[in-house]
């Protein structure tokens, strides 16, 4: 989408981190901006810093995990604005224990906000942009663990959701480039950044709370030590040049691709292994 000047953006988990970055890199393009965020005043915040910039900007205060909640949100973006053009479902939580630990509580608040959020917004929004016919964009955040997973840390659960969460961005793009519809879909599959992600437990709802999750290494991606860290700003700027250019992985951090080809490689070996067998 390469106009993006007077358009209409819509970001979930707009109140800090990443979607925070997003609302103010969309008002530094001239964009209109909502923000939407199960976190009330951190959307109205961002919307009222936006503001201050010159742009126009709207809060909304949304629980992704109810499509009710996210048809309202596009109802209201309808009638305020009219349109959406960019959507950036940017909302995620992350769980920290071990896959073999997990209670369901973890499982159903995981993919209720990482995955069913997503789908949530995109049947919301998309029919609308289909409707409205002008060139138009959607922007899924997943992770580098979405394309390959990290055993370490506890990030079964997360890594689960990412791995879903890429593949149905890929199939939802091809599916409307199948349709001839001027709407692009990119997949965000960031390294480590500076946001909340790791505080994702202030959020959780009461009725899936498990109690707190234990200490374990490597859990925080907000440690120093951490190679490639960049801030929500860095990551945003990725985003939007990925958006002009119709990306469909948008991929922020250069150090993690041996980790990429190491799994392609065992991939393909894979095969090489199946072809061996059907000759043998």
């Amino acid at each position: 989408m390469r106009e993006l000047q007077g358009r209409v953006a819509v970001i979930t988990g707009g109140g800090s981190g990443i979607g925070a970055a997003l609302a103010h890199a969309c008002a530094e393009r001239k964009m209109r901006v909502v923000v939407a965020d199960v976190e009330a005043d951190a959307a109205e915040e961002v919307a009222d810093a936006v503001r201050q910039r010159g742009a126009e900007a709207m809060a909304w205060a949304v629980d992704v995990r109810s499509r009710a909640a996210v048809d309202e949100l596009a109802k209201q973006v309808r009638a305020h604005f009219g349109k959406c053009h960019l959507l950036c479902n940017n909302a995620g939580v992350m769980v920290t224990r071990p896959l073999l630990e997990l209670d369901e509580k973890d499982w159903e608040w995981s993919l209720s906000v990482n995955l069913w959020g997503v789908i949530h917004a995109v049947s919301a929004f998309v029919p609308q942009m289909i409707a409205h016919g002008e060139e138009a964009h959607v922007v899924n955040t997943a992770s580098i663990v979405g394309l390959a997973a990290l055993a370490q840390g506890g990030l079964g659960a997360y890594t689960t959701t990412k791995f879903a969460l890429v593949g149905y961005s890929e199939y939802l793009r091809e599916e409307l480039k199948a349709a001839g519809v001027p709407i692009g879909v990119s997949v965000v599959c960031p390294g480590a950044v500076t946001t909340r992600i790791a505080e994702s437990e202030r959020n959780r709802p009461q009725e899936l709370d498990t109690g707190p999750a234990p200490a374990m290494p490597g859990a925080d991606p907000r440690v120093d030590a951490i190679p490639g860290k960049q801030s929500p700003e860095e990551v945003a700027a990725s985003i939007l040049a990925g958006v002009e250019e119709n990306d469909t992985w948008i991929l922020t951090h250069p150090e993690m691709k041996p980790l990429i080809e190491a799994r392609t490689r065992a991939l393909l070996a894979a095969f090489d292994v199946a072809g061996d067998r059907q000759r043998s």
